[in-house]
């Protein structure tokens, strides 16, 4: 049996994350707190490799190629998504909040987290969403790590009287990203290994895990029926879908902690979530410092918005193992659902 790495300290991370810098991208409550509006901003993250994460402003998932884990198992191919959506819930104060949006197919939407957003950012292109809970200030991110199958969901609180409680739900699948999952009595193995649970979906299947440095996953299984996917009923495709409850994780959070969840298809991940977001932070700049080499002109006079296109235009660059190039690269031609096609990149 495969185990995960072993880190020492279980407690809530303090919070070392960077000073909040002027995002190119950011909306307030008079988008977040529309569902409709926040339904339409949608973000992505990549993994250089062809895997992706991505998903809406309001937390629904309103495409089947959305998902926190969509791994490439063939890179830049072989796209399967593997961890979809989590359901959160943060207890403060006595109150229950909600942080997850739902629609179901019979129309209802519950839970409604969208409510909760004060406000959603881009900072490079990690997406950060923070929310207003009573008197609490909760901020998450979202990233990936470079060349690996790799999500990380980080839980900040910024500002509160007492402790948060926060309470998450791991919605899994295993299926081609363009296909749906419609579940029928299909069993997946969920089993607890090291600091936190690994799922095999069926014989042959790639396993994957649900991890943690400071936050204890139980296994669970219990098929949550019936999502609605409305990008799917408007182009006239299947648009019901089913996920697997398949790990619940509780942790209590101090001001100034953080905890991070990492999703990944490699039991040794690294789990320090910000050893990792350091990474990312870095390899964005890198790419920002690599353009204004290539041209110092151009950059000095460039307005900061073209900070976010240089690094849109990275998360197409993938790597490809080529005959006698094991270092190959390549390009996507489009998210969510195009692969590294030549001609379509250079339409």
């Amino acid at each position: 049996m495969a185990t995960t790495q072993k880190r020492a300290n279980p407690a809530p991370e303090q919070e070392r994350t960077a000073p909040r810098c002027n995002a190119a991208v950011e909306f307030g409550r008079e988008v977040c707190g529309s569902l409709e509006l926040a339904d339409e901003r949608e973000w992505l993250v990549t993994n250089g490799i062809g895997g992706y994460a991505s998903g809406t402003v309001s937390g629904d998932l309103t495409r089947r190629y959305h998902g926190l884990l969509v791994a490439a198992l063939h890179p830049p191919v072989g796209r399967t998504q593997l961890v979809a959506k989590l359901e959160e819930t943060a207890g403060y104060e006595g109150g229950g909040f909600a942080l997850a949006t739902t629609r179901w197919s019979s129309g209802a939407v519950e839970p409604k987290g969208y409510l909760n957003i004060e406000s959603f950012r881009l900072e490079g292109t990690i997406p950060v969403w923070r929310f207003a809970l009573a008197d609490a200030l909760l901020e998450k991110r979202i990233w990936m790590r470079q060349g690996e199958n790799t999500t990380y969901v980080q839980y900040s609180l910024l500002r509160g009287n007492g402790p948060l409680r926060l309470a998450v739900k791991a919605l899994v699948n295993y299926r081609d990203f363009h296909s749906s999952t419609h579940a029928g009595d299909w069993s997946m193995r969920v089993e607890s290994v090291g600091q936190g649970i690994r799922i095999t979906a069926f014989d042959g299947a790639t396993p994957f895990w649900l991890l943690s440095a400071n936050a204890r996953f139980e296994p669970r299984h219990e098929w949550y029926r019936d999502f609605l996917l409305p990008e799917e009923t408007a182009r006239g495709l299947d648009d019901r879908e089913d996920y697997l409850f398949a790990a619940a994780a509780n942790v209590e959070l101090a001001r100034s902690q953080s905890v991070t969840l990492v999703f990944t298809t490699d039991p040794q991940a690294e789990l320090d979530g910000a050893r990792t977001l350091t990474e990312r932070v870095k390899h964005e700049r890198g790419c920002y410092s690599k353009w204004k080499e290539g041209d110092a002109v151009a950059a000095a006079a460039a307005p900061a918005w073209i900070r976010q296109l240089i690094l849109a235009a990275d998360q197409f660059i993938v790597k490809r193992r080529l005959p006698g190039e094991l270092d190959g690269g390549s390009v996507i031609a489009g998210y969510h659902w195009f692969g590294d096609w030549g001609r379509d990149t250079m339409i």
